[in-house]
C-alpha cells in the first residue's frame, strides 16, 4: 500500500481559490490530496479510466478520464481543468473512495 502522509491535502471547495491552489501543486509537479466534501459521487467507469485495483482504492489512473467523469456526474466543470493540467503534468490519480479523496502525484 502507498504511503500518502507526507503529500499536502486540499479540501475540495468548488472555487476559484481552490482550483488556482490545486492547479499551483501540478505546474510544480507536486502531488496533492483533495478531500471530497460528504455527497461528492465518485462513482465513475474505472475500466475506462485504466484504473487498476479493487473498488475501494483505484490506483493508476488517467486523471483526464477521472476529473472530466467527476466533473460530469458532480456538475463541476472545473475539475475538467485539473485533469488537463494533471495529464500535462504527467500526474495520476488513485481514487480513495472510502475516504473520499483523490490523490494527484507521479
Amino acid at each position: 500500500m502507498r504511503d500518502y502522509g507526507n503529500m499536502p491535502k486540499l479540501d475540495w471547495q468548488d472555487d476559484k481559490p481552490t482550483l488556482a491552489r490545486v492547479k499551483a501543486q501540478l505546474v510544480r509537479e507536486e502531488p496533492v490530496i483533495l478531500q471530497l466534501p460528504d455527497g461528492f459521487d465518485l462513482d465513475f467507469d474505472a475500466r475506462a479510466c485504466d484504473c487498476e485495483g479493487e473498488s475501494d482504492m483505484l490506483l493508476d489512473c488517467q486523471p483526464e478520464a477521472v476529473f472530466t467523469a467527476l466533473a460530469e456526474s458532480n456538475n463541476m466543470p472545473a475539475l475538467t481543468e485539473i485533469g488537463e493540467q494533471a495529464r500535462e503534468a504527467g500526474q495520476i490519480v488513485d481514487v480513495d473512495r472510502a475516504g473520499q479523496r483523490l490523490i494527484l502525484h507521479d
